[in-house]
């Protein structure tokens, strides 16, 4: 199969090279290729999961570039549909999700319309550029009152929540881990049953896939995930007495909280969660070294301090990443269901 810059004929499969790898198509007319991922007029990028099969013109499939058109061998020319047959399956799929971008994308679905058979050249390049995809996910949940049947898995970590003597405490570590298995499979499409989990020696979960965080307090639970290092606390404002946070802050936040009124309580108790929060998040981007707290300068750091609600009770959520400018959050996941 050779890629030309030719006029594509009905059934072709064409393509357009957009940044790092390319856009699969099948060409039916000049309005109407039929693919599977950018949507019409180009729309901004959406979640694999909103991901469909679609139909646009050719200047937006496009969207600037160079239209290429495949031409096949003789072998692959006996072997491939007729073209009113490719048109017609590929029709016949327009609305159809389940995209992922390694096993079931654009190139695959066009090979599949026109060869009958999936197929993706251009695999190390789309793994490459997915590993290095600049996101960063935040969700928080708030806990359901009674813990779950659920068994988590892996095993270690439901053993881990089962030796929790303490009801609260283990309802936050079991709610914790379903909200990081509800995020996994939102951001990344993973199930959590095909992961690889593994506890360092200081206790910290991780999966060689990708890095997560994850945090508890009273009522609410938070899970960050990224493709880089990254850190998520999250605090009930009224729940850390001002004399033992103040103990964390370094000297030049100590003159920053020293500036604000002895008045002014509602302030200067969200400074100071703000701080526990950001310093928390920050420590949980590394796995080496204890925890010290005034040591942590959060000048130094990539971080972004929330103020949020759940049921009814004001919390503060910090995120550590050097990838702040693609974080997203969804505030209000619904663990119940």
């Amino acid at each position: 199969m050779k890629w030309e810059l030719k006029n594509p004929s009905l059934g072709d499969m064409v393509r357009v090279k957009l940044g790092g790898i390319y856009h699969y198509g099948v060409f039916v007319s000049e309005d109407e290729i039929i693919q599977f991922g950018l949507a019409p007029s180009a729309r901004a990028m959406l979640k694999d999961s909103e991901i469909e099969v679609c139909v646009s013109n050719v200047d937006d499939f496009l969207i600037g570039g160079f239209l290429e058109t495949a031409t096949l061998d003789k072998k692959e020319n006996k072997k491939r549909r007729k073209p009113k047959e490719t048109v017609a399956f590929a029709r016949a799929r327009l609305g159809e999700k389940g995209y992922n971008i390694l096993y079931n994308n654009c190139e695959h679905f066009a090979y599949e319309c026109v060869m009958g058979e999936k197929r993706c050249e251009q695999a190390d390049t789309v793994r490459n550029l997915f590993k290095n995809m600049p996101i960063s996910d935040v969700y928080l949940a708030k806990i359901p009152s009674e813990t779950g049947e659920d068994t988590l898995y892996p095993q270690a970590r439901q053993d881990e929540v089962d030796a929790c003597a303490n009801d609260k405490i283990k309802r936050q570590k079991y709610y914790a881990w379903k909200l990081l298995e509800y995020a996994l499979n939102r951001t990344f499409g993973y199930k959590m049953s095909n992961l690889v989990f593994e506890k360092t020696k200081r206790g910290k979960w991780t999966t060689p896939s990708c890095f997560f965080s994850i945090s508890h307090s009273e009522n609410a639970v938070a899970v960050a995930v990224s493709r880089r290092e990254i850190g998520v606390d999250v605090e009930k404002i009224d729940g850390v007495k001002e004399g033992v946070i103040q103990k964390v802050l370094t000297k030049s936040e100590n003159k920053e909280f020293s500036a604000i009124g002895v008045d002014e309580n509602a302030r200067r108790r969200e400074y100071l969660v703000g701080k526990w929060t950001q310093k928390e998040s920050v420590f949980k981007t590394a796995d080496s070294g204890a925890f010290r707290p005034s040591k942590i300068e959060t000048s130094a750091h990539a971080l972004a301090t929330k103020k949020v609600c759940v049921d009814g009770e004001e919390y503060m959520l910090s995120v550590a990443t050097e990838n702040l400018a693609n974080a997203r959050y969804y505030l209000e996941v619904d663990l119940s269901k």
